[in-house]
This record gives C-alpha cells, structure tokens and sequence, in this order.
C-alpha cells in the first residue's frame, strides 16, 4: 500500500471522528444529579427521563462515566427500575412493575460491581412481593441474605420473607424469618410486628399455648415503640387462656384488661368471653352482668345480636324458659336481619316444650319449618 493510499485512509478517519458526535462527560454527571434530585422529590416519571437523557449522553464518544460510577450503565438502569418500582408502590399500577423487572433483569445480568448486584437483587425481590409472587420473591430475598449478609436490606428481607411466608399459611417458615427479626435486629422497625405475627400464627394455628406465651412477650418494656399493640395482645392471651380451659387464668387476664384498656375495641370480646366462662362455670348471674356489660360497649347490631342471643342461651341453661323465651324475642325483634333470628325462632319452641306449652311450641317449631326448610333444625321440628 502506497503512501498515497495511506493518506486516503488516514483522512477518512480523521473525518469520520470529526464528525461523529461527542459527548460531554460533565453533561452526563449533570443529567444524572438532575435525576438524583428529582428520584428524592418523589418525581419519578421525570426522573425516568433524566436518566434516560444520561444513559444516551454517556454512549456518545469521548465521554468518560466512570468518574460517575465504575458501571454507569447498570446504576442508571437499576436507578430506572427503581423509579418504576415506586411508582408501582404509590400508584397499585402493576404495570409499572412489569417495566421495573425489565430493568432489573438486565442490570442483574450485567452488573461488575457488587453494590448494584445487591441493589438490583433486592429490589427484584421487592418487585416479585408487591406483585404477590411469593413463591418467585422468596428466593431472591434469601439470595440476598445469602450473597451480601452485610447489606442494608438483609434485616427487610428476612421480614419480607416472613410475611410472605405468613400469607402463604407457611407458619413455621414465616416463625423462622420473624425470629431473626426479634433476636438479631433489635432497634427493627419490623421488630414489634414480627413478635405479633409469631404469636398470631400460633393463634391461626389453634396452637393456643405457644400463642399465649408469645403474646406475652409483648410488653412496653420489649416493644417501646409499638405501644398500640399492647391491649389487643393482652386480649389475645386472655382468650388463648380460655381456649385452653384454664378459666380462672383467664378471667383474671380479662379483669385486668377491661380495668386497663377500657377503650379497647377488643372491650366487648372480653366482656362476652368473661360471660361465657361464667356460664360454664355455672355462675349465672356473672355471666348476665358481663352479657351486659358487652351489649352496653358496642353499637354493632351484628354483636347487639349475638350477645343477646347468649344472654337467652344462660338463661335456658339454668332452666328459667321464660326470662330465655324474652331473650330470643328479643333477638328477633331488635336484630331481623341477623344470623341469629333463626337458632332464636327454634330456641322458642325449645322454651315452650320444657315449659310444656305444647301449642306455642307447635307454632313455634311450624314457623322454622315454614321459613326455614331444609334446615338443620327440620329434623328437630317435626
């Protein structure tokens, strides 16, 4: 190859580097605080597209973005996924999540630097739980722990593996995660509801000796910062108490509850359970002034209704028919839409059998066959 030639070559390149467009590195360091600033704002459509105004500036030649981040490309993208994704959460649109793992997949394929592999896994796994893909998220939380046990977010992954492990009726699994939280992260902002969640997973589980003594667990003293949670665990170990037949433990809780937590709205639930244990234990007239007690603490017809059907159920148990037969009519009276008008109108008949009015108990039980047939009381009423 001639000199000549050479010559050609050499001013075709000079030319095309002329003319192709350059970029300003300081340019991209500008767009990218730009959007920095609006992510923080909370403006995230438009942070979106500073970011995109960076990536494109950064591609141009000349342009050196490492003095921004080693791996500009992944922050940038994983910056887009992460607008997308708080969009998600503010807005419940879960198309914007869809957009957030386009991103997050690709960062997570092409990220050099650890911190945006933390990062970006992280907040795959976010994505996948607010979506309620719990069976997908699971594993990236637990990647997370796994990969990066110094991280940030490892103390909000092992909660989020908890809840959704929790709402997957995965108890033990979910016990496991919330165990970490209340153990190994004591100024947790999670700590006080991971407590919660372990002792009421014992509760769904019907497992009430293990939920009472977690519910006892949380005090004031262990649990400075969730106060609120105090009265209804307190309720909730009181009923675990009575489940278990322990009704002297129980009552005592209750008596301590009603005197402490008046406001409760968990105040009627003791009430009517107080009345309850009473009428098992055959004390009659407690358990009216606790019926009672609960009738005056609420305005919910759909309690009003229940609580007076058990008044009529404790009296029908001590055998006084007419102060029950009042009590059912009433029930039927004050509350007709209620699932208890219809045990009411067969407890009727039952009165006035033991009562050996055998015509109104005719009439009574002909009323439950004719408004109620098929019904588990048919065969009862006949």
């Amino acid at each position: 190859m001639n000199l000549k030639v050479l010559g050609v070559i050499a001013g075709i390149v000079l030319a095309v580097v002329m003319l192709w467009p350059s970029g300003s590195s300081q340019k991209v360091k500008i767009l990218y605080e730009e959007a920095e600033q609006l992510l923080s704002e909370g403006k995230y459509e438009d942070a979106i597209t500073k970011y995109n105004e960076a990536l494109d500036e950064s591609k141009k030649w000349g342009v050196n973005t490492e003095v921004i981040d080693k791996d500009f490309d992944s922050l940038a993208k994983y910056k887009i996924a992460f607008c997308y994704a708080k969009l998600g959460d503010t807005t419940g649109d879960l198309t914007y999540y869809d957009k957030a793992l386009k991103y997050i997949k690709e960062v997570y394929a092409k990220a050099i630097v650890p911190k945006h592999k933390e990062a970006v896994t992280f907040l795959w796994g976010h994505v996948l739980f607010k979506m309620e893909r719990y069976e997908e998220a699971e594993p990236k939380f637990r990647e997370l722990i796994a990969n990066f046990p110094n991280s940030t977010n490892v103390e909000n992954a092992w909660y989020s593996v908890g809840v959704l492990n929790y709402q997957l009726e995965r108890y033990e699994e979910a016990r496991k995660a919330f165990r970490v939280i209340v153990d190994e992260f004591p100024n947790s902002k999670f700590r006080d509801d991971a407590q919660y969640r372990i002792a009421q997973s014992y509760m769904k589980e019907k497992n009430w000796e293990m939920a009472y003594q977690e519910f006892d667990k949380i005090t004031p003293e262990m649990f400075p910062k969730q106060r609120q949670l105090i009265p209804e665990a307190r309720y909730k170990s009181a009923y675990c108490l009575m489940m278990l037949n322990r009704d002297d433990e129980a009552l005592s809780r209750y008596a301590q509850f009603v005197t402490d937590y008046p406001e409760s709205r968990y105040i009627t639930a003791a009430y009517f359970d107080m009345g309850t244990i009473y009428t098992r234990q055959k004390d009659y007239e407690s358990a009216l002034q606790n019926y009672q007690l609960a009738l005056e603490s609420t305005d919910d017809p759909r309690l009003k209704a229940e609580i007076q059907y058990n008044i009529g159920e404790n009296y029908f148990d001590q055998e006084d028919y007419e102060s029950a037969l009042a009590a059912y009519q009433k029930v039927i009276q004050d509350y007709p839409n209620s699932s208890f008008v219809q045990p009411s109108k067969f407890k009727i008949g039952e009165c006035y059998m033991k009562m050996k009015d055998w015509k109104n108990a005719v009439q009574a039980y002909q009323v439950v066959l004719k408004d109620y047939p098929g019904s588990e009381y048919e065969p009862y009423s006949t």
